[in-house]
């Protein structure tokens, strides 16, 4: 196609249509917008721009036949050799390993392909003769003619296709977990030469890539961070989760430009409108567009692209220049851990328009087309959102080699896919923080403690650098972790101060500055193309520290409207308040995450139900959460089974509470904002989950054979819980029937929640509620069992108040631990409150020692764990840690908060508090407490003092509210504020 005609065309038939539109009134003043319908035209009508990639996997050298040896040491775990093409990760990749377990030995073969990882063989070996825990495995891989010749300890085992052609990275990989590996006396031959080789005591050789920087080289992976460790004497590399590989070409960032005219002066709007499989940055006249990071976000690939609008009016001149850099993103980085494969795709791409209107009404259209240029080698040497991104300033696209961008050079299915105006909230800084101290735990290496575990990224403030004497090519490494080692710490990974990061998994969490010649230094540096889960951060590179004042903290979040606030007199609960809300907020990012640090960052249902109540009174997260759903539908199957993830490539799931995420989040966005619309949009999809939990349940006694009762500190079948679950949801879906009017299907979902109710009943109630109330199976007396009994109303009516005080007893058996996991964790609280022991929950909520919910405030986190008992004891008091140190799901609890402490609660028969209650929580540990909520009827305030015996109320416009004093005195109010005494 001749694009430059196609381009006249388009301008034609858009300032047609944006001059009706001018003329209809929306330009006849300066700041309005065109139609939307403007927009999607013009990016509907552009072409998807990409740079021109290098097929040819070949080196300079072309190594097809060589020798790999190296020596694996093992503790359980195994450790590879990889052998890859010079694309790296996410090229073709050879894995051979060797592992030693408590039964047997491994011999493992592994491939990656693309950035999908699966395993061609494993084979078990005898145990070797135990060696302080470790064993080590002599492991030869010689590969000629595609095939490589697998030799583990003298013993031969099948060779394997090589699924490269020519050598071009070796490394190390481990799978992912907490267990680590060594490497020692690495070496590849090639024709009778070494050509690769380290013992990791000082001696390597690497003529696979040339070293460029000024830092010293101190082994084959430099400047790549990493770590050794003493074996038998000698130094040996530690293995880690994940993929270690020499340097090989870099995957830089492209960059398009595209120089035109305008009339200046004529100007009266200029919009550009762009979508990118990947994220962009785009500037004009070198100015950015935008403060928003990774746009336009996460999406679902195959299923529609979101563009986003910028109002660039005021950047536009007579003579402009355009520039769109096109980074990973969340397309083919940042999908999960790599034993997921959910790349969606191996080409970026961008696409989108820029619009000039003109007054007078006459518009001009500029769509990314053959006329841009791209330079592919950028000062973005890589940018990945779990491995980092390096920046080197030696690289200046000005003097650079401009080249024609390709043209829809992208799966043909992809160019069908719609675009759409994006219409939730963007990812921004909320915040920045500086360091409140930073100390030398080993020389050269420092360690910022920013005061608080956020997901953010950090922001260089150059001009700060003068004296600091780096010169040319000298490479600076960003390490990011959420705790700090110690000496107590049992699964620790470096020494006493420096940062612990075991727990990220397979994510590398490094950044890399490489600096330039210093003439023309950029004013900050901002690692904008990734972002990491951290409180500390660990710089190398250097004899000297880095000015505390030329380091910032970006925290990063969707950018919500923040519509809660609470304080009580009680500091342990105002801690873990505000844990949660840092939590959660780092866990907003485009869609809800489980967790901001490790190779997940993924929109995991159950997390992401279990906090939106929480969710929605702390922040604005309509329109959020209404994208989540859409994401969770789209790959909802024809028979209602509902998935575990959105946005995802990866669909596999179906459990209990995570699918429940597709009826329970919708109806909380109906009880929290009362829009009608939104069950409208949504009970069918709702309905259609209930019908495939009543078709695939026995009887209506249901196993999803998933999570169960999630990390609980207590076991439970998954068939108490799970069975819960479908009553739960099929109450819900009745629910949302009778408040749309539908009286036939409420009927029919009511009755599918009796027959689970009565199931769940007969098979784990006891008949008579007058002993002890409650469960029949000793072993199935657990928090959650009870919690979801009676927040699901399963217990019959008449014994739920026993229910309740039997609960009360086992919290107070269980020295006021927190034993549900996220299958009952939203719900232990509620139930102790709606029933009259507050106390109780009080006493639970602020329990600090270990495995109770507050212990990790004990330890200095700032955020909620994965799991309550992520610190772990032996008899001398040291520790290990597990888990993720910053998970939304324990923000639910806080729900509590608002609910029962402030006592705001909806009316089910009057949404979006167009009726509310408020009915604190006034028990032992709280004297008082205040705080609001800005509904959508507008601000709702509480505040109360026991011992004054005093409660304030301020009530929005337009609302009733109905508010409960203790001792059950009920008092009716409207508008304004009203002051109460008992």
């Amino acid at each position: 196609m001749d694009h430059n005609k196609f381009r006249s065309i388009i301008y034609s038939a858009f300032s047609l249509a944006l001059g009706a539109t001018l003329l209809s009134g929306c330009g006849d003043s300066a700041g309005k917008e065109p139609d939307q319908a403007v927009f999607d035209e013009a990016v509907a009508g552009a072409h998807f721009l990409s740079a021109p990639g290098n097929e040819d996997e070949s080196t300079a050298d072309n190594i097809t036949d060589f020798v790999a040896t190296c020596r694996i040491i093992s503790e359980g775990e195994t450790g590879y050799i990889v052998l890859g093409d010079k694309t790296g990760e996410y090229g073709n990749l050879l894995l051979v390993g060797a592992g030693a377990f408590a039964d047997s030995d491994a011999v493992t073969v592994k491939t990656c392909l693309g950035g999908v990882l699966s395993e061609t063989y494993s084979v078990e070996m005898e145990p070797q003769e135990d060696a302080e825990g470790k064993r080590a495995f002599d492991i030869s891989v010689s590969v000629s003619g595609g095939k490589a010749n697998i030799t583990v300890d003298g013993k031969e085992y099948d060779p394997v296709d090589t699924p490269f052609t020519s050598l071009g990275c070796v490394g190390t990989y481990v799978d992912r977990g907490l267990a680590i590996a060594y490497m020692d006396d690495l070496e590849v031959t090639a024709g009778g030469e070494t050509i690769f080789a380290d013992d990791f005591d000082g001696n390597f050789v690497n003529t696979l890539h040339e070293y460029n920087y000024s830092n010293e080289q101190d082994s084959v992976f430099s400047p790549y961070f990493i770590k050794r460790e003493d074996f038998d004497g000698n130094n040996a590399l530690i293995i880690t989760t994940g993929f270690l590989l020499s340097e090989t070409e870099k995957d830089c960032a492209p960059i398009f430009k595209k120089e035109f005219e305008a009339k200046a002066g004529k100007i009266e709007s200029a919009y550009l409108c762009m979508t990118s499989l990947g994220s962009f940055e785009a500037t004009i006249n070198s100015q950015k567009v935008t403060d928003h990071f990774f746009d336009p976000g996460k999406m679902l690939y195959d299923h529609e692209l979101y563009y986003v609008t910028y109002d660039v009016t005021d950047l536009i001149k007579e003579q402009n220049e355009l520039k769109i850099a096109l980074f990973h993103g969340f397309y083919d980085r940042g999908v999960g851990f790599i034993d997921v494969g959910g790349i969606w795709g191996k080409e970026l791409a961008v696409k989108g328009a820029l619009i000039i209107n003109y007054k007078g009404g006459k518009s001009e259209v500029i769509p990314t087309d053959d006329s841009f240029l791209v330079c592919d080698d950028t000062r973005y040497r890589e940018n990945d959102m779990y491995r980092g991104e390096m920046i080197d300033d030696r690289f200046d696209t000005d003097e650079a080699e401009w080249t024609n961008a390709q043209v829809d050079h992208v799966d043909s299915w992809m160019q069908d896919i719609p675009c759409v105006a994006k219409e939730n909230e963007p990812i921004t800084a909320y915040k920045t923080i500086s360091p409140i101290g930073v100390t030398e735990p080993v020389p050269g290496h420092f360690v910022y403690d920013f005061g608080e575990n956020l997901a953010g990224t950090i922001r260089l403030d150059m001009s700060k650098f003068e004296g600091f004497g780096a010169g040319e090519g000298q490479v600076i490494t960003f390490r990011y972790g959420e705790f700090l080692n110690t000496d107590s710490l049992i699964n620790s990974d470096g020494p006493a101060g420096t940062v612990w990061t075991r727990n990220l998994q397979t994510a590398i969490s490094t950044d890399y500055y490489v600096f330039g010649d210093g003439k023309d230094r950029p004013d900050e540096v901002t690692f904008s193309h990734t972002y990491h889960g951290f409180r500390y951060l660990e710089v190398t590179g250097s004899d000297t520290a880095i000015p505390q004042d030329a380091i910032s903290v970006l925290a990063l979040s969707s950018d919500l409207e923040e519509t809660g606030e609470f304080t009580c007199s009680n500091e342990t609960i105002n801690q873990y308040y505000e844990n949660s809300v840092r939590s959660l907020r780092s866990n907003l990012m485009d869609c809800p995450t489980d967790c901001a640090q490790r190779d997940e960052r993924l929109g995991w249902a159950g997390d992401a139900q279990l906090v939106s109540g929480f969710a929605m009174y702390q922040f604005d997260t309509s329109r959020l959460y209404q994208k989540y759903v859409k994401e969770l539908q789209a790959k909802q199957r024809d028979d209602g089974k509902s998935y575990d993830i959105a946005p995802s490539n990866t669909v596999f799931g179906g459990h209990s509470c995570w699918g429940d995420a597709i009826v329970t989040i919708p109806w909380n966005l109906y009880l929290q904002y009362g829009d009608k619309e939104i069950l409208a949009q949504n009970v069918e999809p709702a309905s259609k989950w209930v019908d495939y939990l009543a078709e695939n349940s026995e009887d209506y006694l249901f196993s999803s054979d998933g999570y169960g009762d999630h990390l609980s500190m207590q076991s439970l079948p998954e068939e108490v819980t799970d069975t819960a679950w479908c009553a739960h949801s099929a109450r819900l879906v009745s629910k949302m029937y009778t408040a749309l009017g539908d009286d036939e299907k409420a009927t029919k979902y009511a009755e599918i929640t009796d027959h689970f109710t009565q199931k769940w009943q007969e098979t784990y109630i006891r008949d008579d509620a007058s002993v002890e109330a409650g469960i029949l199976y000793p072993d199935y007396e657990t928090e959650t069992a009870y919690s979801l009994g009676l927040s699901f109303e399963l217990f019959p009516e008449d014994m739920r108040q026993a229910a309740a005080d039997r609960l009360r007893i086992l919290s107070e058996y269980g020295g006021y631990l927190f034993y549900p996991g996220y299958s009952g964790m939203s719900f232990y609280l509620p139930s102790l409150c709606e029933y009259g022991h507050g106390g109780t929950a009080v006493q639970v909520m602020t329990n600090t020692a270990p495995g109770g919910l507050a212990h990790p405030l004990s330890m200095g986190l700032t955020t909620n764990p994965e799991s309550v008992d992520a610190f772990r004891y032996n008899d001398d008091g040291d520790y290990y840690i597990g888990g993720s140190l910053n998970h939304a799901a324990y923000s639910s609890v806080s729900q509590a908060c608002y609910e029962y402490i402030l006592g705001i609660q909806t009316d089910e028969t009057a949404p979006g508090f167009e009726h509310f209650y408020v009915r604190p929580l006034m028990t032992e540990g709280i004297a008082s407490a205040s705080g609001s909520y800005e509904s959508v009827r507008g601000k709702i305030s509480v505040s109360w003092n026991s011992d004054e015996r005093s409660i304030t109320v301020e009530v929005p416009k337009g609302t009733t509210c109905t508010v409960v004093l203790p001792g059950g005195e009920t008092n009716e109010v409207t508008e304004g504020q009203h002051s109460f005494n008992w």
